[in-house]
């Protein structure tokens, strides 16, 4: 078993994750595999993966025109302020709007140019190492991550729930290697009916082998806390 994957198992175990966390990678290789055919959104692609199907996204294949340039397989075209405005009603006018679109890109430009196909497929079918791992969890689990996370440097990246779903749980984590937690944007949840109780943790592969390191090591992932803790606790509480 390729040691990648045998990392992903000892976090989806110790976290009793329900779905398949899904690996992305941006290449313009094939793998060889058979693919779901169509275009999808990319918070479709994330939820068919999820489920167990691999996902070629193109220029040609993702069917949203934000998701394909927030992702970075085009370059940005005119934006559509009035729709969004108006239409979506995500902000109470065109100028909050841009102002809200500038602040993202100063975090975390879309990777244009880094190859014409991003991959989403379940991680352990072990097709590709990938750039970054995608875990859809829930508010307790995703808190056991953020701990994990920084059991070794003490250091918690800023978490970033701003902008589109495909830029917070794709492109914000990719291009600034920082675990990231999010809740998506609503229409995205919206629109491929989205559990409400769904998080997505973002994990690029950097972050990946520190995290499942730490798995054994910390009460938020399977050790035990030390009995003077236990004690200390069962005092606290029999004091209710």
């Amino acid at each position: 078993m390729k040691d990648y994957i045998k990392n992903v198992e000892d976090i989806v175990e110790a976290l009793r994750t329900e779905k398949e966390p899904v690996g992305v990678k941006y290449t313009d290789k094939d793998p060889g595999v058979e693919i779901e055919t169509g275009s999808h959104t990319v918070c479709g692609a994330i939820l068919k993966a999820s489920e167990g199907n691999v996902i070629m996204l193109s220029e040609e294949r993702c069917a949203c025109s934000g998701g394909k340039s927030h992702i970075g397989l085009t370059q940005r075209g005119e934006i559509p302020w009035k729709m969004l405005v108006e239409g979506e009603k995500l902000w109470v006018d065109v100028k909050t709007a841009i102002r809200s679109s500038i602040e993202v890109e100063k975090i975390a430009r879309p990777p244009v140019g880094l190859s014409k196909k991003v991959w989403l497929y379940p991680v352990r079918r072990g097709i590709f190492q990938p750039d970054l791992i995608i875990m859809l969890v829930n508010a307790e689990q995703a808190s056991r991550l953020i701990t994990l996370n920084q059991f070794w440097d003490g250091k918690t990246p800023s978490i970033e729930m701003r902008g589109p779903l495909c830029w917070s749980v794709i492109t914000y984590p990719l291009v600034s290697g920082n675990f990231n937690l999010s809740v998506g944007d609503i229409s995205a949840r919206r629109m491929e009916r989205w559990d409400p109780e769904i998080m997505v943790a973002s994990i690029p592969w950097e972050r990946l082998r520190g995290i499942a390191e730490a798995v054994d090591l910390s009460t938020a992932g399977r050790a035990e806390p030390s009995d003077k803790f236990k004690q200390m606790t069962e005092k606290m509480g029999s004091g209710r």
